[in-house]
């Protein structure tokens, strides 16, 4: 059995700030919780939908759902950053449904996102585990300096690295929710820079290796699709039968200068292979 502990800040009913903090159970599920008498408001245990005031203590016993603890699985975890290999399928964040974040919160109370992939992306994420290491995560990721970021995708076609600009921009079409590539700078567009190499061929596929310099939303598959190589498996900017995304990001690795706090990291570089290889 899980538990987790949560201050209120503002008037509210028990159900809805339950469900607030464990936004993959239904009213339900609370309600069953709360008559199984296992819900403490400070300290007490409560049966029924109360109201509850600022400053409020609750404890919510509970046993996680089977299926989401298979969001993730630990890398790498100390006192400083959390480090998980994200299924694919499902968002980093959002505000309209259930995330990986608050997945992670129940487990790790003092957990904050410091960058994301996309929800079809699988591969490897980064959190903070307190307020020092997320500034400096923030930081790294928003200059890029600090963060080595690669990709792997298996991409349909024999491809021409040759013919592919290292820098393109992009464009987000919000209607469509995807992004529109320019080669040439025009207004609305920003600049996205995605340095692709050859690991081999596959059966008339390629599989190649993306290390980001910007990260704009969609970059990679839109930059690559651009030149005729869709992703295999991306139904938004290619088109095929296979229903996984075939983009991974495998491979995290940190460059911090020697005073930054978490420069112990520079020397662990973390690697998975991925799912459809």
């Amino acid at each position: 059995m899980q538990k987790i502990e949560f201050e209120i800040d503002k008037e509210q009913k028990l159900i809805k700030a339950i469900i607030d903090k464990l936004p993959f159970f239904s009213r339900f599920d609370v309600k069953k919780i709360l008559d199984n008498k296992d819900v403490k408001l400070n300290g007490n245990r409560v049966k029924e939908d109360v109201t509850l005031k600022p400053h409020d203590r609750v404890t919510v016993y509970y046993i996680c759902k089977e299926n989401d603890a298979e969001w993730y699985t630990v890398v790498f975890k100390d006192d400083n950053v959390l480090i998980v290999n994200k299924r694919a399928g499902i968002e980093v964040v959002s505000e309209n449904e259930r995330d990986l974040i608050s997945i992670l919160r129940l487990k790790y109370n003092t957990i904050m996102p410091v960058h994301r992939i996309d929800r079809n992306t699988e591969g490897l994420v980064v959190f903070s585990l307190n307020s020092k290491a997320e500034k400096e995560l923030l930081t790294a990721f928003k200059s890029r300096n600090g963060i080595i970021k690669k990709y792997a995708l298996l991409v349909h076609g024999k491809v021409d690295i040759s013919k592919i600009k290292r820098t393109v921009y992009l464009k987000k079409v919000e209607h469509l929710s995807k992004v529109w590539v320019s080669e040439v700078k025009t207004s609305g567009y920003e600049p996205a820079v995605t340095e692709f190499s050859i690991i081999e061929y596959i059966d008339g596929n390629t599989l190649l290796e993306a290390k980001l310099i910007t990260g704009k939303t969609h970059q990679i598959r839109a930059h690559i699709a651009y030149y005729g190589y869709p992703i295999v498996g991306d139904q938004k900017y290619g088109h095929d039968n296979e229903k996984q995304l075939h983009l991974t990001a495998f491979y995290l690795g940190f460059d911090f200068k020697k005073t930054n706090m978490l420069s112990y990291l520079n020397k662990l570089n973390f690697e998975i292979i991925p799912s459809w290889l």
